[in-house]
């Protein structure tokens, strides 16, 4: 199978092949890193379940968490993310904020006294 240089739509299950070159390493890489635990089991499907495919959102779910950006940990299984996680963990910007006063306090008490014409 040829990958185009550029893909105008992914779609939602993906080969190895296509699975490794969306993340960007080679499909021996792939499949190390799978065993490895970095993303998640393929999924059989097809009428004997022949064929093995990875879920591109559970792969962009995976590499969040990889990048301490997820929602929370993935189920290795492959099954959705109960909605109830996704509501309640924070953000990103809601953790980021949420330091914010403590970053600004630790800041102030390291900053010296400035001193004008010396």
């Amino acid at each position: 199978m040829m990958i185009p240089d550029r893909l105008p739509f992914w779609p939602r299950y993906l080969t190895k092949k296509l699975a490794a070159f969306y993340l960007g390493v080679s499909a021996s890489t792939f499949d190390d890193e799978v065993k490895q635990g970095w993303w998640p089991p393929a999924r059989p499907r097809g009428g004997r379940g022949g064929r093995l495919t990875w879920d591109r959102m559970l792969l962009d779910l995976y590499a969040d968490r990889a990048s301490g950006i997820g929602v929370g940990a993935p189920a290795a299984t492959g099954a959705p993310v109960p909605a109830e996680r996704l509501v309640t963990t924070p953000s990103l910007v809601e953790r980021m904020n949420a330091t914010l006063p403590q970053n600004r306090t630790e800041h102030r008490a390291q900053e010296t006294p400035r001193r004008f014409g010396n």
